[in-house]
Order: structure tokens, then C-alpha cells, then sequence
């Protein structure tokens, strides 16, 4: 009997202390404060938790955007393998097949293909030439002015990736892995209504050290004007324009013939490489007379434009070198390979389907253990720190938490929370009472 009332009065006991507890709790402003920003703080921790689980949308807050806006350099980017297009209703899609072939070949004879549809996307990538030791690809870019009808161009390079085959390489090349600097460029004056300007290249030297090319300008109610020799040399990254080709053919013909150029029109055609000498350009010259145009012989410039000579005047004995290469269409792949490929890719792809969902699975699994065990902390450190704040409490040392009372709105409560203190403390000792007064004017302060 003795030992149930013991009991009865400890539970009360336990009880009452818990009721003062919570009143102490609600009451009190440093802990609603505590409890409040514990609340925030959890409420931020579900809010990340969720939205790291959630797949990529385009609703995103400023800070995210920028991050994921932020800008790859060129080399950096990764280029997604070219995919056929296959219609729903179509179970074999024939796919081609490329070869290799030459590129300056005829000699002289490579010219740009530029279709109409210039006219409506203002700019087209013409066909490259790749170079004989399969490092690098050449290509040249159109630009359409429709206002001006005018069109003027800038050559490119490509490096090429050397760890695959050689047709590979040429397949996988792409615009974004250009280098950003032209090797040539024509002027991109559009004052002049209906000009164009275009550049095409010719061929590489055997060493792969040099490029020639050729630079049409003209009108396009009125033909070409006239031919430019360009030459660009990797070794040291600079290009050039030779005129000393078109000099030569001048006085050559004006000092036999007294011919005056001036009074007709005619041009260059640039062949390639001598294939005897593999640092002079071949250029051939025709006059048009009305009649059959007029050969003006097979001439020799060597790349620095320093020295020009008449090779031949008969067109037919010399050597041009054919070095570059270009992907050309073969035949198509039979339908029995392409049905397999097909079923064998829709294996892959169902297998890297499941294989990424259980990385994702995965993924989100340790997210949210790791969302738990924050949480855990939290609330670990949110009850400490009012089991610290109520040790310090009935130490007499309420009120030490300045940072708390600093906030807006709080100095108020707690003012009012440490007055109550006080007045039901009025049968403390003289020392206790005290230590309250200076806490409220630690408060004040």
C-alpha cells in the first residue's frame, strides 16, 4: 500500500512537471522561436528532398537556370551519332553506304555546289575536302544577303578524330568542332547589289603542309569577273593571296602580242600541286573572245608568290598531284543486315532502358537516406538546443541567448516572459533576484 502511493505521487509528480513543460513551451517565446525556425528548416530539407527526386523540367528558379545556361566550349561538347529516320509504318529503311574517293579529281575541276535553299536558311556548309594523312577536313560556308542578293564566304577546319576508321572519322566530323578561325575569307562588303564572293578548295600538297584554293568574285547577271590563287600553310597558320600568277600571264602575252587585257575577258583555273615539285601551284589561263576560248598556257607559282614561270603552252605535258579526299555515296546496306542491327539495337536499348532505371532507383534511394539522416540531425540539434536553453533557465541564466532577442518582434515577448520570471520569483533570495534584473537588462540592450 505504502509503495502504490509513492507511485501515485511520483507519476503526478512526472505529470505536473510535464504540464508545466509544455506550458513553459507555448508560453515562451525563445522557444516558439526555436520551435519555428526547427519547422523552416525541416520544411526546406522535404521541399529539396522532393524536388531532387523529381525529373528535369523547364520550371526552374533563376539560380538554376543560369547554372544549367552556362556555356561549353565547343571542344568540350559531345555531338550525338547521326540516327536515320524511320516512318512507324516502315519495317526496313534503307541506309547508304561511303566510300573514299579523290577529291581534285579531274584536276582543277572541284567547284561548289550551292543549292537554292541558301535563299531561305542564309547560310550553307558546302561538301569538304579531307586531307591525305585523314587528320583534318576543309570546308567552306556560304553566307546569303537577301536584301542585297549578295553572298560572300569563309573557310573552315575540322579536326578529325583519329581514333577511329577512316570513314568514321569523316562521319562524325562537325560544324561545333570547328576551329573558330577562318583559314580564308572573303570581304563581306554588301554595298554592291547582286555580288557574290565564294571560295572553294583545291587540293593539299603531298606533305598535307598546304592547301590552294580559289576565289571566284562576280555578278550574277553578268558572270564571273575573275579567279584568286589562295594558298594557306598549317605549319605556320598563316595565308596568303598570290596575284603574281595573274601578273605574269598580263605581261607575258602583252609583250608578245601587245595584248591589252583590259579590252577582254579571261581567267585562271588552278589545277593543284606540281606532283614534280611539291612547293609549286599549276594554274592554267583562257580568253574569251566570242568564239572558242583562247588557251593562254600552263603556268607555275610557287607557294611564297616569289617566283612565277610558263610551264607550257600546249596544255598537255604536266603533272598535277591528286592528294585530298572526299565521302562519296557506294551502294546501300542489304536488308537482312539492317532488319538484324535493328532487333540488335532494340536489345541494347531495353537493357540501358532497365539498366538506367535502376541507377535511378539507386540514385533516389541514397538521396533519401541521406534526407533522413539530416532530418535526424536536425531534430537532434533542435533538441538540445532547448534542453540547453532550459538547463540555463532553471540555472537562473534566462536570457543569455542575445542572438535570439536580437530578431524583430521578439524583444518584446521576451521581455514580457523574463518580467513573469521575475514576479513570481519575488520570494527568491536578494542574489537571485539580482541575476534577474541584470538579464532583463541584458535583454533591453
Amino acid at each position: 500500500m505504502f509503495w502504490a502511493i509513492v507511485a501515485i505521487i511520483i507519476l503526478s509528480f512526472v505529470g505536473t512537471q510535464h504540464e508545466m513543460d509544455y506550458c513553459l513551451h507555448k508560453k515562451n517565446p525563445v522557444l516558439k522561436q526555436y520551435e519555428y525556425e526547427y519547422k523552416v528548416q525541416k520544411d526546406q530539407l522535404k521541399e529539396e528532398y522532393e524536388k531532387s527526386v523529381l525529373p528535369k523540367s523547364g520550371f526552374m528558379l533563376m539560380e538554376e537556370y543560369e547554372k544549367e545556361s552556362k556555356g561549353i566550349e565547343n571542344e568540350n561538347r559531345i555531338v550525338e551519332e547521326r540516327k536515320y529516320p524511320k516512318p512507324a509504318d516502315m519495317k526496313y529503311v534503307p541506309q547508304p553506304t561511303y566510300k573514299l574517293v579523290r577529291y581534285n579529281n579531274p584536276p582543277g575541276t572541284p567547284e561548289l555546289n550551292i543549292p537554292r535553299r541558301i535563299e531561305f536558311e542564309r547560310q550553307v556548309n558546302t561538301q569538304g575536302i579531307i586531307s591525305g594523312d585523314f587528320t583534318k577536313l576543309v570546308y567552306s560556308s556560304v553566307y546569303y544577303y537577301p536584301k542585297e542578293r549578295c553572298t560572300a564566304c569563309d573557310v573552315f577546319v575540322i579536326p578529325l578524330d583519329t581514333s577511329v576508321n577512316r570513314i568514321e572519322r569523316v562521319q562524325k566530323a562537325n560544324v561545333i568542332k570547328k576551329n573558330p578561325k577562318p583559314i580564308f575569307s572573303t570581304i563581306k562588303d554588301v554595298s554592291q547589289e547582286g555580288a557574290f564572293r565564294t571560295i572553294t578548295p583545291v587540293d593539299f600538297s603531298e606533305d598535307n603542309r598546304y592547301i590552294v584554293a580559289k576565289e571566284k568574285t562576280g555578278y550574277i547577271h553578268d558572270g564571273i569577273w575573275k579567279t584568286e590563287l589562295l594558298v594557306h600553310d598549317f605549319a605556320t597558320g598563316t595565308s596568303k593571296k598570290l596575284t603574281e600568277a595573274r601578273e605574269a600571264i598580263i605581261d607575258y602575252w602583252h609583250n608578245v602580242s601587245g595584248v591589252e587585257f583590259d579590252d577582254y575577258r579571261w581567267d585562271i583555273y588552278p589545277l593543284g600541286f606540281d606532283k614534280t615539285d611539291n612547293s609549286r601551284i599549276l594554274v592554267t589561263g583562257y580568253a574569251y573572245t566570242g568564239g572558242v576560248p583562247v588557251f593562254l598556257g600552263t603556268w607555275a607559282v610557287d607557294v611564297t608568290g616569289e617566283k612565277t614561270q610558263l610551264v607550257d603552252l600546249e596544255g598537255t605535258n604536266y603533272q598535277v598531284s591528286i592528294v585530298g579526299y572526299k565521302l562519296a555515296h557506294d551502294s546501300y546496306v542489304s536488308r537482312a543486315e539492317v532488319e538484324w542491327e535493328n532487333k540488335r539495337q532494340e536489345k541494347i536499348e531495353k537493357s540501358n532502358k532497365k539498366k538506367a532505371k535502376q541507377e535511378i532507383k539507386k540514385v533516389n534511394k541514397a538521396k533519401k537516406e541521406q534526407y533522413k539522416k539530416k532530418l535526424k540531425e536536425l531534430k537532434m540539434q533542435y533538441r538540445l538546443r532547448v534542453q540547453e536553453y532550459k538547463n540555463n533557465r532553471k540555472d537562473g541564466m534566462s536570457g543569455v541567448d542575445g542572438d535570439i532577442f536580437q530578431e524583430e518582434g521578439v524583444n518584446s515577448g521576451a521581455n514580457e516572459g523574463v518580467n513573469e520570471g521575475v514576479n513570481n520569483s519575488n520570494t527568491s533570495t536578494p542574489t537571485q533576484n539580482d541575476g534577474a534584473v541584470k538579464n532583463i537588462n541584458q535583454v533591453n540592450e
